[in-house]
């Protein structure tokens, strides 16, 4: 759906095919629901990928990230990134300062909410070279081509926000948002996400 909806103005029957396997699919998923769980403990989780320069026309890369509330998936996004990025370690740098932006601002919002919630978030990265930039000052001086406002990410860990952690690429929930996948993978990754085909018969 991100892909398509940007040749909603010049779309062509390429598109229009695309558009009724997805169709298709929602027509085949009627009972297929996110499962909010109500016993879950209140901590906010994330994680975060990005498929590298996968856009074929101008070579941008698609961040993809979830977040949950306990085991609960409450926000998600899937969306190509406004620059060219000349390194896999800066697309997945911007990928995981867009879900710290999310993260933080659901921080703010249970605050307000006045609910007690077990802090810090926890965020996942499978990008081994992203998660050094991000605890080590050292590797600042040799990536200064990444924009300042990526540096949220370092910013966010150090203030105890966020505390960032591997993930093995297998593992990776995102990559739902951000690749094409063979249906097992996509299956897979589906019900870890937390949708569950719901028993309840549809009216």
């Amino acid at each position: 759906m991100q892909h398509l909806s940007q040749f909603v103005v010049a779309s062509t029957s390429t598109h229009q095919h695309v558009v009724v396997q997805i169709l298709i699919y929602i027509k085949g998923s009627p009972r297929v629901r996110i499962f909010l769980s109500t016993t879950s403990k209140i901590h906010l989780k994330g994680c975060s990928d990005c498929d590298w320069a996968s856009c074929i026309d101008i070579k941008r890369s698609i961040t993809g990230y979830a977040t949950y509330i306990g085991d609960s998936l409450i926000s998600w996004k899937s969306k190509k990134q406004v620059t060219v990025s000349r390194c896999s370690s800066k697309a997945e740098y911007k990928a995981l300062a867009s879900v710290i932006c999310e993260l933080q601002w659901l921080t703010y919002l249970l605050e307000d909410f006045k609910v007690d919630f077990q802090q810090s978030a926890t965020l996942y990265c499978d990008n081994k070279s992203a998660l050094r930039i991000a605890v080590n000052p050292m590797f600042h001086e040799r990536t200064k081509h990444i924009e300042i406002d990526c540096h949220i990410v370092r910013e966010k860990v150090l203030s105890g926000l966020v505390k960032l952690l591997p993930i093995p690429s297998t593992n990776q929930l995102d990559d739902v948002y951000t690749k094409v996948l063979m249906p097992g993978a996509f299956k897979f990754l589906h019900f870890k996400l937390g949708m569950k085909v719901s028993l309840v018969g549809l009216n």
